[in-house]
């Protein structure tokens, strides 16, 4: 599946952040290696930007569900509603923990297959993962954004990318705060140094009513010693 890159808006300073991801790309060690092919996505948000490398190559059907989401504008307007010393959640249409994405489709909310790569862990600030319930093949649109390592997720919870420009907006962010505009670049095109590709389709994905599971949508956690339960 190819995802191609959106006009650039007014909202996102996309020259200055691409320049900024080229540089973590070219300076950062990374902890897992990936296909040029990975596209990136960027968040603009209330509390600035957030670019977030995407496991397409290793991950697929997590990160082509996150990627479809994220290319037709489905997150745009989203909050992030919990906030935690070591994570910050978000993604949930209604904003509290228990929406989910209706495929229009089929009417119904869509549910994802736990999806494991065992190369990749939460061992790391800046881990991209898919929020879920109780139930391992539950999670449907929600995410969470790791700013300490959580060795004790890994396995559970479905890794498909991470953080490679914007921690400091991860750490700034509160709850309430909002992804205000959404891109998806292709890797390639930041590591060609240019930009390139059609408009994304603008149609906007329905957003669940809650009325589903019913089951709040929450990883594992933390140890003992961090913070209450998702």
């Amino acid at each position: 599946m190819v995802y191609v890159l959106k006009k650039p808006t007014k909202s996102i300073n996309v020259i200055e952040l691409l320049l900024l991801l080229l540089l973590q790309l070219i300076f950062v060690a990374p902890s897992f290696a990936q296909s040029s092919e990975d596209p990136v996505v960027i968040f603009q948000t209330t509390k600035g930007e957030i670019g977030m490398q995407i496991y397409a190559s290793s991950v697929p059907n997590t990160a082509h569900n996150f990627l479809e989401l994220a290319q037709s504008g489905f997150y745009n307007g989203l909050t992030f509603h919990r906030i935690e010393s070591w994570c910050i959640q978000g993604g949930d249409p209604l904003g509290n923990g228990t929406g989910g994405y209706i495929d229009p489709q089929t009417g119904r909310e869509r549910y994802l297959n736990l999806e494991i790569n065992r190369n990749l862990r939460h061992n790391a600030p800046g881990v991209l993962a898919m929020a879920r319930s109780n139930n391992p093949n539950s999670a449907s649109c929600q995410f969470y954004i790791t700013k300490s390592a959580m060795p004790s997720l890994d396995g559970q919870y479905a890794i498909f990318g991470k953080v490679i420009a914007g921690m400091r907006t991860v750490y700034a962010m509160r709850i309430g705060d909002k992804i205000v505009d959404t891109k998806v670049v292709p890797l390639a095109a930041i590591l060609r140094g240019r930009l390139g590709g059609a408009p994304a389709p603008a149609s906007r994905p329905m957003r669940s009513s809650g009325a589903g599971s019913g089951t709040g949508i929450r990883p594992l956690p933390p140890p003992p010693s961090g913070d209450s339960g998702f």
